[in-house]
């Protein structure tokens, strides 16, 4: 599988696995025709953590960029707090995680949180959310969101001081990621370089800017006055619980 069939597999999924198929005519009638699974799945999210629905959105975008990340990477990947948040959420529908493992991305993507906190485990998830956010950098040639990955313009040389490193995983190549499937050396962006930026904002920064709090801009806001502090404000960089994932 190619980079850009994986992107496009996780782009287009819309958790229809989280959906009992009893639940359809209602989940229909209550967030329309257009992606309604994703929408109860947002909307799930949004009431429990106090986020807008277009920050959860954004929010969930950039949680399917993360498991691509995860799954193309050769170290385990860390994630925002953010990014946790619904990596967790995504993990309590266990059946449906099961077959979104099973059927779209066709290999695990495990969780390793962090037991009890110790500065070695704690270090190497600091430096492995900074070689997350440097494979983000490189993929999607663009800055991660400050909304949802946090201040990502960590000491990145501190933590290599200290002799943290990420973990990495046993594929045996520096191309391949997850079960040692290939995907190649070249950035994901550049497969879409050719195509409209109007199709493709996740690669042209279209998406729009910043997003603060639990609030959302550009393409993804509106100007709900409820964003700032209601959960979705403290989305700094994930090196504590947030631990890793992806081998």
């Amino acid at each position: 599988m190619h980079k850009k069939d994986l992107w496009l597999k996780l782009r287009n999924y819309t958790f229809d696995h989280v959906v009992s198929p009893g639940l359809w005519d209602k989940i229909s009638a209550r967030f329309g025709k257009t992606d309604p699974s994703l929408m109860a799945f947002a909307h799930k999210i949004g009431k429990k953590h106090g986020w807008t629905t277009p920050f959860t959105l954004r929010a969930i975008h950039e949680y399917k960029k993360f498991i691509f990340l995860g799954l193309v990477s050769d170290f385990q990947v860390t994630p925002s707090k953010i990014i946790d948040v619904v990596w967790h959420e995504h993990l309590l529908f266990s059946k449906a995680y099961r077959e979104f493992c099973d059927q779209v991305i066709r290999q695990p993507f495990d969780h390793y949180p962090e037991l009890v906190p110790m500065e070695d485990q704690t270090g190497r998830f600091s430096a492995q959310y900074l070689d997350t956010v440097a494979l983000y950098k490189k993929e999607f040639d663009i800055d991660p969101p400050v909304a949802i990955w946090g201040d990502t313009k960590f000491d990145q040389e501190q933590v290599k001081k200290n002799g943290y490193q990420s973990k990495k995983k046993d594929t045996g190549t520096s191309d391949s990621g997850s079960d040692g499937i290939i995907y190649g050396n070249e950035p994901l962006y550049s497969h879409f370089e050719s195509e409209p930026a109007v199709a493709y904002p996740e690669f042209s920064g279209y998406e729009g800017g910043d997003a603060g709090g639990g609030g959302a801009s550009g393409d993804w806001g509106d100007s709900s006055s409820d964003s700032g502090s209601d959960g979705g404000g403290d989305s700094g960089g994930c090196s504590g619980g947030c631990g890793g994932g992806g081998d």
